[in-house]
């Protein structure tokens, strides 16, 4: 669990939003042209979207490791 305030983690999934929209941005843009993605918001809300459930699904996978060797540890 995190030992984080309510506040701070407000204030860390803000960062977090606007880095996976900066990198959206910059990435788009990298591949299809300057002003791409401003011209095509979808596309960043769909790459945000995609590294956010990446990101939980690696957090998930890593705590469920964890689980298990303690689950393993404790037999």
């Amino acid at each position: 669990m995190s030992n984080l305030a309510p506040t701070d983690l407000m204030l860390q999934a803000r960062d977090t939003a606007t880095q996976y929209f900066n990198q959206a941005v910059r990435i788009i843009d990298s591949k299809f042209g300057e002003g791409y993605a401003k011209a095509h918001p979808e596309l960043i809300a769909g790459f945000m979207r995609t590294a956010a459930s990446d990101f939980h699904t690696a957090i998930l996978n890593q705590k469920f490791d964890d689980l298990i060797a303690e689950i393993r540890d404790s037999l």
